[in-house]
């Protein structure tokens, strides 16, 4: 090659992709310090209003979500967080399993969220109707967490994925 040097590839994650998948293996940690070199992730020299810090989150978590993205799709690296450190690759034999760990606490958090939703309603304010449908929904998501949250568990999943 000559003394031009090679142009990065856009978007940023994409060149960040490449460059850890040269870098880091399976099983290692990608530093957050990597990553926001990598990425680009500033920190502000100044003090921002709430609108241009939500921007700057915004396109951060862009950056990073597509570089996770890109990982998983084009090198087959599934990145995990490890809290105050970055993200680790998982090794292949436990992606399956640290996939499914992910899915069940998503899981959780969404059935709980909504039974609370669901439970903590002003029941003075409802018709008759809501409330048949609200006691409806609630029966409906219990019945659906303990059917089929414990066969996720328990590894009998194949009848939720055929359902869906």
């Amino acid at each position: 090659m000559s003394n031009i040097e090679k142009l990065p590839i856009d978007p940023i994650w994409r060149q960040a992709a490449i460059n850890a998948v040269e870098e880091f293996q399976y099983g290692e940690i990608i530093p957050w310090e990597w990553l926001s070199e990598e990425l680009q992730l500033t920190r502000p020299n100044e003090l921002l209003t709430s609108d241009q810090f939500q921007k700057l989150q915004f396109e951060q978590l862009t950056r990073v979500d597509g570089f996770k993205e890109e990982m998983l799709l084009q090198y087959e690296r599934y990145l995990v967080n490890v809290r105050g450190q970055g993200y680790r690759i998982v090794e292949p034999p436990h992606q399956t399993r640290e996939a499914m760990a992910k899915l069940q606490k998503e899981l959780r958090k969404a059935i709980n969220d909504a039974m609370q939703a669901l439970v903590n309603v002003n029941a003075k304010a409802l018709t008759l109707d809501d409330a048949r449908e609200n006691a409806d929904s609630r029966a409906k998501l219990a019945a659906f967490s303990k059917l089929h949250v414990r066969e996720l568990i328990s590894g009998k999943s194949e009848r939720l994925l055929i359902k869906n």
